[in-house]
């Protein structure tokens, strides 16, 4: 069993800082998040609000991080929306996790059933933790770049939205609806009020972009 790291407070701000990111860039996101949650009406589907914040998460995340000279990307592999950072080995998905998410204490799992596509990066996840502990040369034919998971979820209750970034080690569940459920580390992030919301200012582009990234 892999061991199970937690990151909070200080360390949790040394360790992005390690990884080229900042508490500003996820909290930037789940700000943002939260306006466009906010623009769906009841008329809109029960799942609106949900699929909005989501699609503001990684698009905020994206803005944040490609804003600097740091050696960010983005892009689409098997059906997964991935922030890659080539140079650091590390590749970043969102998603929305249970009501653990955030808390120290907790032992959070994707709120939804994930698919075969997220089932490959936690088994490319353990190749990698499996190689660097050999003695043997690594595997080239092996995915070197670590896939994190920001995870977040929407209190109601305390107004407020928990998240963190984890390395997933391992999923459960049943009938085929497995979710990440097991962490061999989880960064702790600030939690950010609904008062933080940031208006999403409308943008205009003069060309599609399409920018393609092979895998390593």
């Amino acid at each position: 069993m892999l061991a199970h790291k937690i990151y909070q407070d200080q360390t949790s701000l040394d360790k992005l800082q390690s990884m080229g990111l900042s508490v500003e860039d996820f909290s930037f996101a789940i700000s943002r998040a939260i306006y466009e949650s906010r623009r769906s009406s009841p008329l809109h589907p029960r799942t609106s609000a949900m699929s909005r914040a989501w699609d503001e998460v990684v698009a905020a995340f994206r803005e944040s991080v490609l804003s600097g000279v740091r050696g960010w990307n983005y892009m689409l592999d098997s059906g997964l929306e991935y922030t890659i950072n080539s140079e650091l080995g590390l590749s970043i998905i969102a998603t929305s996790g249970t009501k653990d998410t955030g808390l120290v204490e907790g032992f959070p799992k994707t709120k939804n059933a994930k698919g075969m596509a997220t089932e490959n990066l936690v088994s490319r996840n353990l190749d990698l933790f499996e190689s660097n502990d050999s003695e043997d040369p690594v595997d080239m034919t092996i995915d070197s770049t670590k896939t994190y998971v920001f995870l977040y979820y929407f209190d109601l209750s305390a107004q407020e939205v928990r998240c963190e970034l984890s390395l997933p080690s391992g999923m459960s569940g049943f009938n085929g609806h497995n979710k990440i459920s097991t962490w061999s580390e989880r960064i702790i992030l600030p939690s950010v009020p609904f008062s933080a919301a940031i208006d999403t200012p409308e943008k205009e582009f003069n060309e599609e972009i399409d920018i393609v990234v092979s895998r390593k």
